[in-house]
Order: structure tokens, then C-alpha cells, then sequence
């Protein structure tokens, strides 16, 4: 049942997510306390610089591996597989190696010269490392996704992040600060690299070994060379809030803003599940895609408002107990950037159109919001710091999410329910009323709202009917 496999896939998926945001926001804590708000910036800056790099050595290859190989797997191609692979991993491979040297040679240069923070020179260093095997893991696991193998993402997961965790936290600990940090992170990058690798010539050893057939490079360029602009745009458009705001405000204004960007990144991440999709919808049409769409809009908005709404209210007491009261100016940050989290979650628009072999839609709108987002940057972080690095990106965001949505209705005929969606803010907004009743000094008192609130959001989704017997019946069917 295809319902089944979808919600196998979101299973390993979100476990893989929650895996990484686990281990993420643990490590994001211990090095924002040891590290203190400058030393952490400078960390922060790094992992920025190196993740904002590492889209030139992708240029869309690795979405453009998922489409094409699942395609071709689904019709039980297998040297037409094996040629996708073959190409895309040249390419790929090529790509790594060239970022990876440039960043190494010009880490100096970016240090003392374009951030003006000389501590910066041995963290990017260590770093191109990390860019170059980090890269390459993620190109085999596309592999895995092609071939609509989620457990992959799992495996990933569990590999890179767990033995981070504990290199980083071990090397930080015994002298080593941010350059100990930061090779952590190398060394997890190589074993992860190393164990996927293993599974996947042991799992579908028939699959990637022997005959290719020769393959339609225009058809896959073409493809690509749209993604290769969407995903430049996209990581720029991800991390050019922390870069801008390294290059014009001190270090510790790095390290507060991204210590509310971590929180936000770590829920979103849970309840984001297009990426599972993509495989799927590219198998579905007409009705059922729409179908589809809708079922998985209507529980992805339910899962996520209601969070939302949770740490806007809460914000300064979760700041306070993650991070300490050092880092109480990431409060503003936190709430400006929690919409970020619907985005996440309710993101779909650009999976239906790369599904459909229409990525140029995308690539439009996000190159378009990736300037307004540098723009307003530019123009808010001198008049307002981090507090306008944060309305920045919401507005930009915004603006992506609700281009992209209009265009899809338009082309596919492809839209959500705005009664039902509106009916779940309502209910996101009546369930948080309550907090006026509970006195918030710890995290027992925090829970206890929480509980309250969720239950008061779960009745009003059951009684207005956005949750239906059907909804249930369906859930519990495929469970």
C-alpha cells in the first residue's frame, strides 16, 4: 500500500531527523555554555561558511539522482540506473574536490580579510575537510532515495551525528575549543561516509554494479542546471543571515542568533516531510496527487501551528533554560524566526514542481525572495542588528512560500483548504489563552501548559471537524 510506504519513509525520515536535531540541539547547547557568545560565534560562522559552500558542490545533483533514479527503478531499469549513478557521481565528486581546495586555501583570506576575525582562519581550514566527505555522503545517500530507501537517512543520521556528539563534546572538553569542535565533525563526516558506502554496495550491490546504458545528459542537465540555481539560491538564501551578520556585527551577535536559529531548525526539522514525498509524487497524477497533497498538508499543519503558537509564547523561558540567561537577546530572534517552522513543514510547492519536472518555477521565485532577503539584510542588520537579520528572512520566506503556492494552483490546480487551515490557527490560537493561568518559573510549569494546550487544540480539531473519523480511520489504517 502506497500510504504504508509513505508513512515507512516519514518514520525513518523524522527518526533521522530527530536524531540530528537531538544530538544538534545538545551539542548547540554544551558549546553555547562552554564556548560562552563570541567563542561560539566564531564556531557558528564556521559550520555557516562551510554549509553555505557546500551547494557548489552539489549544483543540483543529488535531488536531480532522486528524480532520475527512481524513475528508472521504477521501471525496473537497472543499467539505466547505474548510468545515472555513474555520471552524476563524476560530477558530483568533481564538484567537492574544487570547493573543498578552494575553501583551504582561501581560509585565511576569508578571515582576517572579509570577517576581520583572525580566529576564524583555522576553523574554515579544518573545515574544507568536512565540506569535501560531508559532500560525498550525501550524493550516496540520494542513491538510497532514488530508490525510495529512507532507512538510509536513519543510518546517515545515526552514523554522523552521534559520534560528532561525542568527538566534539570529548575534544572541547580536554583543551581543543572551537578547532577541536570543528574536527569533530571531519572525522564523523568520514565514518559516516565509510558505513553508508558499506550498506549500500551490500544492500544493492546488483543495483550499482555492472552494465550501464547510455543515458539523455541534456535531458538531466537541463534538470539539473535549474536545481543547480534553486539550491544556490536556497542555501544562500539559508545561511546569508549569519554570514551578513558576521561580516557587519561582533562575534556574539553570530552566536545569539544562531542559538534561536538551532531551536527553530531542530522542530522544524521534525515536522518537516516533503522531501519523503518526492518520490511518490512523482509517481502520482491528476486526482490522487491532489488527494495526496491535501491529506498530507492538513496533518502537517496540524502538527506544526500548534508549535508555533508554543514558542512564540514561551520564548524568553525557553531561551533562558537551553541556553542561560547570557543569551536572553536571542529571544526576539526566536520569535520573529518560529514562522520559519510552517515553512518547513507546509513546504510542498517545490517538491510538486521538481516532481513534474518544472523546476524553473522555483528557482525563479527563490532567487527572487534570495535578493529581497539580502536586501533587507543589508539594509536591517546595520539599523536593527539580529532583530532585523530575523524579520529579513521571515519576510522572504514568506514571500517564497505564498508565490510558489499561487503558481501551483494555477499550473496543477494544486491548493490547500484555506477553511481548514484557518480553522487550525484559530484553534492554535485559542489552545495557547490558557498560559494567563499558569506562573512559568520552571520546566515542570512549562510541560504542564504545554499538556493543557495541546489538549484544548486536539478538542477544537475533533469538534470544528478538521480532524475527522476518516482522518482517524485513515491514520489508524496505515499504521
Amino acid at each position: 500500500m502506497l500510504a504504508k510506504k509513505i508513512v515507512k519513509n516519514v518514520v525513518y525520515n523524522s527518526s533521522a531527523t530527530l536524531i540530528a536535531n537531538f544530538t544538534g540541539l545538545i551539542l548547540t547547547i554544551y558549546l553555547a555554555r562552554v564556548l560562552k557568545p563570541s567563542l561560539f560565534g566564531i564556531y557558528s560562522l564556521s559550520i555557516s561558511i562551510a554549509f553555505l559552500l557546500m551547494t557548489f558542490t552539489d549544483l543540483g545533483i543529488s535531488p536531480t539522482t532522486v528524480r532520475y533514479i527512481s524513475e528508472a527503478y521504477g521501471k525496473k531499469d537497472l543499467e539505466l540506473v547505474r548510468g545515472y549513478i555513474r555520471y552524476l557521481g563524476k560530477v558530483k565528486f568533481a564538484l567537492s574536490f574544487i570547493v573543498s581546495i578552494i575553501l583551504l586555501i582561501s581560509s585565511k583570506f576569508l578571515a582576517v580579510n572579509v570577517f576581520h576575525k583572525p580566529l576564524l582562519f583555522k576553523p574554515l581550514a579544518i573545515i574544507s575537510f568536512f565540506v569535501f566527505f560531508f559532500s560525498i555522503s550525501g550524493f550516496v545517500n540520494s542513491i538510497f532515495n532514488g530508490l525510495n530507501d529512507f532507512k538510509a537517512n536513519f543510518l546517515r543520521s545515526v552514523s554522523f551525528h552521534i559520534p560528532r556528539l561525542i568527538l566534539v563534546v570529548l575534544l572541547v572538553s580536554i583543551g581543543f575549543g572551537v578547532v577541536g569542535a570543528i574536527e569533530g565533525y571531519v572525522i564523523s563526516a568520514v565514518l559516516s561516509l565509510a558505513i553508508i558506502t558499506k550498506i549500500l554496495f551490500s544492500k544493492y550491490g546488483e543495483v550499482v554494479r555492472g552494465k550501464t546504458k547510455r543515458i539523455n545528459k541534456k535531458r538531466i542537465l537541463r534538470f539539473a542546471c535549474y536545481l543547480s540555481i534553486g539550491s544556490i539560491t536556497w542555501v544562500v538564501f539559508t545561511y546569508i543571515d549569519t554570514v551578513m551578520i558576521g561580516m557587519f556585527l561582533p562575534s556574539k551577535d553570530v552566536g545569539f542568533y544562531r542559538a534561536a536559529y538551532n531551536i527553530v531548525g531542530a522542530v522544524s526539522a521534525i515536522v518537516s516531510f516533503p522531501c519523503v514525498l518526492f518520490p511518490v509524487f512523482v509517481q502520482l497524477e491528476g486526482r490522487d496527487l491532489n488527494r495526496a497533497f491535501n491529506r498530507v498538508f492538513k496533518y502537517s499543519a496540524i502538527l506544526s501551528i500548534p508549535l508555533v503558537f508554543w514558542i512564540i509564547v514561551l520564548s524568553g523561558k525557553l531561551i533562558k533554560f537551553v541556553y542561560g540567561i547570557e543569551y536572553i537577546q536571542a529571544t526576539p530572534v526566536l520569535v520573529i524566526l518560529s514562522i520559519l517552522i510552517l515553512r518547513s513543514s507546509l513546504g510542498y510547492w517545490g517538491v510538486i514542481f521538481n516532481a513534474k519536472e518544472k523546476p524553473e518555477y522555483p528557482v525563479y521565485i527563490t532567487t527572487t525572495a534570495m535578493f529581497i532577503n539580502i536586501v533587507l539584510n543589508y539594509i536591517l542588520i546595520i539599523k536593527i542588528g539580529i532583530v532585523g537579520a530575523a524579520i529579513a528572512t521571515a519576510v522572504s520566506n514568506a514571500f517564497g512560500w505564498i508565490s510558489l503556492s499561487i503558481i501551483c494552483k494555477k499550473m496543477f490546480d494544486i491548493f490547500f483548504d484555506i477553511k481548514t487551515l484557518t480553522k487550525i490557527l484559530l484553534s492554535g490560537i485559542i489552545s495557547i489563552l490558557p498560559i494567563k493561568l499558569f506562573v512559568l518559573t520552571n520546566l515542570v510549569s512549562g510541560l504542564a501548559f504545554i499538556s493543557v494546550s495541546a489538549l484544548i487544540y486536539l478538542i477544537l480539531i475533533i469538534v470544528t471537524g478538521v480532524l475527522s473519523k476518516e482522518d482517524l480511520e485513515y491514520l489508524k489504517q496505515i499504521m
